[in-house]
């Protein structure tokens, strides 16, 4: 069955497996490409102005700032929660009292609750404090912070 493959001696490599990572944005390295084919493949009896390589250029230049102003906004975002979590780490280990939601199963929700605070996690833009009983409520419900001598 093997018998049509012939082996000749000639070395056959497989090609090289790149990990391609998918990139949208655009960058200097793909703007000079694409400004190397315009020039390269320009009709020479109209070449185009200088102007218009200037606008390019601008316009790249705008958006390579943008970029960079967003990246910068999100890693000031990603402090701000990180810094939210350390503030209310110092909740931890003291009783906290909060007036639990109302939902339709619970009517005893106007009474206000009293647990100790077991650990302080992010969800999302929210601080959740997970409570010795058993719930789990936004550091923005508390009603009252006490510590422990403070009974």
């Amino acid at each position: 069955m093997t018998e049509g493959i012939k082996n000749d001696g000639s070395s056959f490599q497989l090609p090289e497996k790149k990990q391609t990572v998918s990139n949208n944005s655009m960058d200097k390295d793909m703007f000079m490409k694409i400004l190397i084919a315009q020039l390269s493949n320009q009709d020479p009896t109209a070449p185009m102005e200088d102007k218009e390589f200037i606008a390019q250029m601008a316009q790249f230049s705008s958006l390579e700032q943008m970029q960079s102003i967003g990246k910068g906004m999100e890693t000031m975002i990603l402090n701000q929660h990180a810094g939210a979590l350390m503030t209310y780490s110092n909740l931890i280990g003291k009783d906290v009292s909060y007036t639990p939601s109302a939902n339709a199963e619970d009517e005893t929700s106007s009474t206000e609750e009293t647990a100790t605070v077991l650990s302080v996690k992010r969800d999302g833009v929210d601080v959740i404090a997970e409570l010795s009983n058993g719930k789990r409520v936004s550091v923005y419900d508390l009603t009252q912070i006490k510590s422990k001598e403070e009974k």
